[in-house]
């Protein structure tokens, strides 16, 4: 064979491990993304069905038998670290990630990427084991995530507080808002208020509330979702504060 024919051989032999190389980056990219997930770690596949509470969904996250739920018991927690990057699982499509809660044990609890274009991770628990029991829990400190206003981002470790707000959480009564309309997926001065316990490490319990401009301040129970027209409203069910929670609120 000829030195041209050789080299012709070479050069369309280098061309075609160069267009591999591109079909298999190009398929890795669809199926994983620019996520950079490790397509070995095991697959968590989700579901979504009604949940027994009104207004809210039950989502689920399964990878062989371990079934993970994300449901009204854990509408209230919140990750510590809203990006944790300890990855323990993907999802099927799109490089989605599994991850672990630092300090928590990943066959209790694990944080589930729900997000579309940016990272949006949401908390799951292992459905062998009961919800969070926030009513019994010692809690150490609570923060005020409000970000507007002197009383913004207020942080207390006074028990007697938490305490009361616990308290007018568990056995408040319930009443139902007037709907409250949604805007840009959120309502007007609806905030909430975290709490830590080392039972519930990389985690906080964040019950969330709303201040009336009115002047009351109300601790939310539950929300229900609702589609007038082509507007969305939610109506709230939610729980007078007590007066020392509200001065404290309202103290700068």
């Amino acid at each position: 064979m000829s030195k041209n024919k050789w080299l012709i051989l070479i050069v369309l032999g280098v061309a075609a491990c160069v267009t591999m190389a591109v079909i298999v980056a190009g398929v890795w990219f669809i199926i994983f993304g620019d996520s950079g997930v490790d397509p070995t770690l095991p697959v968590y596949t989700t579901d979504q069905t009604a949940s027994a509470h009104p207004g809210y969904l039950r989502t689920t996250a399964t990878s062989g038998k371990s079934v993970y739920v994300s449901d009204y018991d854990e509408h209230s927690l919140q990750l510590e670290d809203r990006y944790p990057n300890h990855v323990i699982g993907r999802s099927p499509f799109g490089g989605g990630k599994i991850c672990s809660i630092p300090g928590e044990d990943p066959t209790a609890y694990i944080a589930v990427d729900e997000g579309s274009e940016m990272p949006a991770f949401g908390v799951y628990r292992n459905t062998q084991l009961p919800p969070f029991d926030w009513r019994h829990a010692k809690f150490r400190a609570m923060e005020y995530t409000g970000q507007i206003g002197p009383s913004a981002h207020k942080r207390t470790t006074d028990q007697a507080l938490i305490e009361d707000v616990v308290r007018t959480l568990s056995e408040g009564t319930p009443v139902t808002s007037p709907a409250l309309a949604v805007v840009k997926g959120s309502i007007s001065n609806l905030d909430a208020v975290c709490l830590s316990s080392d039972q519930l490490p990389g985690m906080m319990f964040c019950p969330n509330v709303y201040k009336d401009p009115a002047g009351p301040v109300y601790l939310v129970d539950s929300f229900e979702m609702e589609i007038i027209s082509t507007n969305q409203w939610m109506k709230v069910h939610w729980i007078p504060a007590s007066p020392l929670f509200t001065q404290w609120l309202d103290t700068p």
